[in-house]
């Protein structure tokens, strides 16, 4: 492979994890790289046509580019520099076949497998798990090399009418109740909490279409259990375990419990670096498992479309501040991204469309300002 071609194929990979984040450095570490078939790069290189400035070093090989220009369809002009180092590197070609359907209730997940490397990398699911009827359509539209999920819900009579009745995502790692991993990413979960490691969550959501009287949220959900729980797949949580939250944005819906507190965790929104100030909201045990509950609730902002990159470990250890019992011999099993809905303010009617893309998961990545 000529190292032009090399350097372009490496640039793709970084820009689809870390392209909208000018004005960050992202250092990496222990990060194998997986070429794509020329038909998949050509693909990309529509959206992403010229890449920044870039030291890569591959078996102790060091590659600079220097691009004249850019052009993207979401990233503003930044010069900055990425180190990465690969520690493997294999060819692999994606099936022709892009698109998965899902459809509630005939198939309603499925597991993802996005550079068809043989591993799993990310669980998608529709997942109304507090709905017991309805009537009408849930619909996840998975194109596995777009990277993109697009979402569609509507319903009326939705039974019960709550103000949380599904939670339609991408999941890596995996929910207590899952019988195995999708660890395609490479973060080591589970991840013992004392021992935990930085990696950085990226993607794309936004939302297209919105019933103004529903309930919903943009939110993280992961779970951080005991040995015990960790070491057993399958088995639920309980009291002992916490489950955490990360919002984006909530429409007629607050976290459960109460208010306990604030803090100041930066996030990556778009082009920016935000200090961004949230509320935690934390319920001891929750009525429907006995799991201590902790939710982070943006204060004074919101996101419903656009790029967004953080570090879960960030949320991680603000959370075992505010937590009632010590978590550090606890451990995080993954790391889910998706849309809390509700009928209960909408008389059982639920209208809802977003898509989500460009979903990543950076193993000993970290977001700094420059």
């Amino acid at each position: 492979m000529d190292s032009k071609r090399f350097a372009l194929i490496v640039i793709t990979i970084v820009m689809l994890a870390l392209g909208f984040a000018g004005g960050y450095l992202y250092t990496l570490s222990k990060y194998t790289l997986h070429t794509l078939t020329t038909t998949v790069t050509e693909t990309i290189y529509k959206t992403i046509t010229s890449p920044y400035p870039i030291t890569t070093e591959v078996s102790s090989v060091s590659i600079v580019t220097k691009p004249t220009n850019l052009s993207t369809t979401s990233i503003s002009t930044y010069t900055y520099t990425i180190t990465l180092l690969f520690i493997e590197t294999m060819t692999k070609t994606i099936s022709s076949s892009t698109q998965i359907v899902l459809r509630y209730p005939s198939i309603h997940l499925t597991k993802i497998d996005f550079n068809n490397d043989g591993i799993y990398d990310a669980i998608v699911e529709i997942n109304p798990w507090n709905m017991k009827s309805a009537k009408g359509d849930q619909i996840m539209i998975i194109d596995v090399l777009k990277k993109s999920i697009e979402t569609n819900i509507s319903l009326i009579d939705v039974i019960p009418a709550e103000w949380v009745n599904g939670y339609p995502e991408i999941a890596i790692g995996r929910k207590p109740w899952y019988t195995s991993y999708a660890n395609g990413f490479r973060v080591s979960f589970p991840m013992k909490i004392r021992n935990a490691t930085p990696f950085v969550i990226s993607f794309y959501i936004c939302i297209k279409d919105l019933h103004p009287q529903m309930n919903l949220n943009i939110a993280a959900d992961a779970w951080i259990v005991r040995e015990a729980i960790a070491k057993s797949p399958g088995t639920a949580p309980s009291n002992g375990d916490l489950e955490i939250m990360v919002w984006l944005f909530n429409q007629n819906l607050n976290p459960a419990g109460n208010k306990v507190g604030e803090i100041t965790i930066p996030i990556a929104l778009n082009e920016s670096i935000v200090n961004a100030q949230w509320e935690v909201w934390r319920m001891d045990s929750v009525s429907w498992g006995g799991w201590q509950y902790i939710a982070f609730k943006p204060k004074g902002w919101k996101h419903i479309c656009g790029y967004v990159a953080y570090n879960p470990i960030d949320f991680v250890k603000a959370a075992a501040k505010f937590a009632t019992f010590d978590i550090s011999n606890h451990y995080l099993l993954g790391w889910e991204i998706g849309t809390e809905w509700g009928a209960r303010t909408s008389n059982g009617v639920a209208r809802l469309s977003w898509i989500l893309k460009d979903f990543e998961a950076i193993p000993g990545a970290s977001i700094q300002k420059q």
